[in-house]
């Protein structure tokens, strides 16, 4: 009997993999693909797909792997990996449902995991008010960016509502939700863990590629914060993903989970730190500090202290000059004074000025904001005395797209977060793997949003991938962490 139903979930998984397949390869022909990247296309969606079918936590795995470097990969617009990847996973997670059937004696009942909701009532549900704000001011984005490539399709309202909206929410909840469901049906979760160390090598490997190709010197490379251009994300968006991996990897190290986790976790940290130190941003630095303080302040053991305070001497004599200048960039007297000078502001280069410039937009709308992405048709943009398309400043991206009450959303959704990550990393029915990994997201969340002052995008996107990883097996114990310790033990 077990082995017919293997036959046929095997068959099932054949049929969509042929059927998802004759659709990659209908649409790559429709857009005109020539015949060999239409068999490479075809081949590349055909082979994950039946294990995916199967079982759809290959898929989760896969989008861990791919969402942060999603902007590296190669794709035709509407043919992504990750528009294949949710949609497989999606169809793999029905399917073992339906495999399910309803519960029995001989099978209990298996719940899905519902994203809790005030991720929908915090996040999702302002971010579609911002979106109908902004919907009659999106072309004007064509006028005010001149120099943008493409500029009538990329403000084209359809397409900015897909890739500003539609997208990142796709994606990220998706993988969210299927994280949080497939740690669910695991007899291991905290193996998921090993997942997000294999998530930090291709951004770390990328890196070190792109420096060690660079043309011109390492200070020259200091200066050039578009070094990263190349790879799809700016340097200081490489420097937030890896910090976002900081937490988690270091309170693993610490050895609460076991002698396999903390190799694990300092192996990919040797990989994790340099990398970050490549990218010069002085954010991300910032980001990854907080988390090790966190980290020594729940370690305080002298010991520990000594043994840190060794490696980051250590660190700090062999790091080469141009690191070292770069990263006390602004450290010095008067430099809060010159911020209010761009061309002598080393200190935020430049960031203050453009908050002085977009703040005053805040009161057009101060309740609900002037749509999502309102710094495109900013006054001073359209004067032409901003230049960016964001404030560098979340803070001050939410206040200007979502209003005082997207802002208090957004305070409320976060506290939430780390209200519930500090329960679950103190759960004793919790592996101490988890535990250490949920302590250290909470201090990675700290730290990334001391970072949200100085960086942009307050949307889902693919620098933020370490941070869904963890709001994924957040929410797999979501309920559990709102009751207290006994409750959740029984």
């Amino acid at each position: 009997m077990i082995g017919m139903q293997e036959t046929s979930s095997g068959r099932q998984a054949l049929a969509w993999s042929l059927l998802m397949a004759a659709v990659a390869l209908g649409a790559g022909a429709a857009l005109g693909l020539a015949p060999p990247a239409l068999v490479l296309l075809g081949l590349a969606v055909l082979a994950p797909l039946p294990f995916i079918l199967n079982d759809y936590r290959v898929g989760v795995v896969l989008l861990a792997l791919v969402l942060p470097v999603l902007p590296m990969l190669p794709s035709v617009r509407g043919l992504n990996p990750a528009n294949y990847l949710v949609l497989a996973s999606w169809l793999g997670f029905a399917a073992q449902r339906w495999r399910l059937g309803p519960p029995g004696p001989a099978q209990p009942s298996r719940p899905v995991v519902p994203l809790p909701a005030p991720l929908w009532l915090c996040f999702a549900l302002p971010a579609a008010v911002g979106m109908v704000v902004a919907w009659p001011h999106i072309g004007e984005g064509v006028r005010n960016y001149p120099a943008v490539v493409d500029a009538v399709r990329e403000f084209h309202p359809p397409t900015y509502l897909v890739d500003r909206f539609v997208k990142p929410l796709l994606y990220f909840f998706s993988f969210a939700f299927l994280l949080a469901n497939a740690v669910r049906d695991s007899r291991h979760p905290e193996r998921f863990i090993a997942v997000l160390a294999m998530s930090a090598v291709a951004p770390a490997l990328a890196v070190f590629w792109t420096v060690a190709q660079y043309p011109g010197s390492l200070a020259e490379l200091a200066r050039d914060r578009e070094f990263m251009a190349p790879r799809g994300m700016h340097a200081n968006e490489f420097g937030l993903l890896l910090a976002l991996l900081c937490g988690p990897l270091l309170f693993l190290a610490g050895g609460a989970g076991g002698g396999r986790w903390r190799v694990l976790a300092l192996c990919t940290l040797a990989l994790v730190v340099p990398a970050l130190l490549l990218t010069f941003s002085r954010g991300g630095l910032l980001a990854a500090l907080i988390a090790f303080v966190g980290f020594l302040w729940h370690e305080r053991r002298l010991k520990t202290l000594l043994l840190s305070a060794a490696l980051a001497g250590l660190a700090l004599l062999a790091s080469p000059e141009e690191l070292q200048e770069r990263f006390a960039t602004g450290l010095r007297a008067g430099a809060l004074a010159d911020t209010q000078r761009v061309d002598r502001d080393e200190l935020t280069a430049g960031r203050v000025n453009g908050w002085m410039l977009l703040a005053p937009e805040v009161l057009d709308s101060p309740w609900i904001g002037r749509g999502l992405g309102s710094t495109q048709w900013s006054s001073a943009v359209a004067a032409g005395r901003y230049k960016a398309n964001h404030p560098h400043n979340i803070y001050l991206e939410v206040l200007m797209d979502l209003g005082l009450l997207g802002l208090a959303a957004m305070v409320l959704l976060h506290a939430q977060y780390l209200r519930r990550l500090r329960r679950l990393a103190g759960d004793e029915t919790l592996s101490p793997a988890l535990r250490s990994f949920f302590r250290g997201a909470r201090w990675s969340l700290w730290g990334g949003l001391a970072m949200a002052a100085t960086t942009a995008f307050y949307m889902p996107n693919p620098a933020q991938a370490p941070w869904w990883f963890c709001l994924g097996l957040l929410f797999a114990y979501w309920g559990q962490a709102a009751m207290p310790a006994r409750a959740a033990a029984r």
